[in-house]
């Protein structure tokens, strides 16, 4: 049987979210040496994470954003809807803008890279505690943009994956590696004509005038890298 949750004493109870156990044991040591400040557990999986938020209910979480079973900020939807009083920082080994963006969106009141010293994410707690947002309005502005950004551009792809039958992909794969119509009529035992009718129909569903511009708008969209993409139709 589970503990019951310590008696609360004024100081700042804090749940320690991070998979590599010599930072979570650095992060673990330092906070203990803060008389305002006590660390209820270090979880190493979201799993983990919810559990032990369910018991102990911390005033902050310090979340790693990615976890061997799922996703931080995941754990931070399930932890906010059984804990509510709990704030939340994240870690994150990769200042990118996809991190930035899924922390503000689980709710986060500090975002702060791992590069940086243990003693900032110290003062983000007590800053946190304190009822302080550590997250700028030019950065929620940015998360707004990127995310607009980034939807238009998995619709834009999805629209082309979903319009392009296995030929056209197939033939638009070998325009990419260099091909011209003759060689990739070899490829494929087809007819040139047949090649031609299949470039000029890759053209305009990628709405573009060339084969240069179709290969250059299929690689900015990432098409070749969709698994079992254009799968219908042949």
């Amino acid at each position: 049987m589970a503990p019951p949750p310590p008696a609360r004493d004024g100081r700042i109870t804090v749940l320690l979210v991070e998979d590599h156990l010599i930072l979570a044991e650095s992060f673990g040591a330092l906070l203990k040496r803060e008389s305002s400040i006590e660390v209820v557990g270090i979880a190493s999986t979201a799993s983990a994470a919810v559990e032990l938020a369910r018991l102990y209910e911390p005033d902050i979480a310090v979340m790693d954003i990615r976890l061997p079973d799922g996703s931080g900020v995941d754990a931070a939807i399930t932890i906010r809807s059984i804990a509510k009083r709990t704030a939340f920082i994240f870690l994150t080994a990769y200042e990118s803008e996809e991190a930035l963006v899924e922390a503000i969106e689980a709710g986060a009141a500090a975002f702060v890279p791992k590069s940086e010293p243990s003693e900032t994410v110290v003062e983000a707690i007590k800053k946190v505690a304190n009822g302080e947002t550590l997250i700028e309005p030019s950065q929620i502005q940015f998360a707004l943009t990127w995310r607009r950004a980034r939807r238009r551009f998995d619709r834009d792809r999805q629209a082309i994956l979903d319009a392009l039958t296995r030929r056209e992909m197939e033939v638009l794969r070998l325009l990419a590696a260099g091909g011209d119509a003759s060689t990739i009529a070899a490829h494929l035992h087809v007819s040139q004509l047949t090649v031609r009718t299949h470039i000029r129909s890759v053209l305009a569903k990628l709405d573009v005038h060339s084969q240069l511009q179709a290969v250059a708008k299929a690689q900015a969209l990432d098409i070749f890298a969709a698994p079992g993409s254009a799968l219908s139709g042949s």
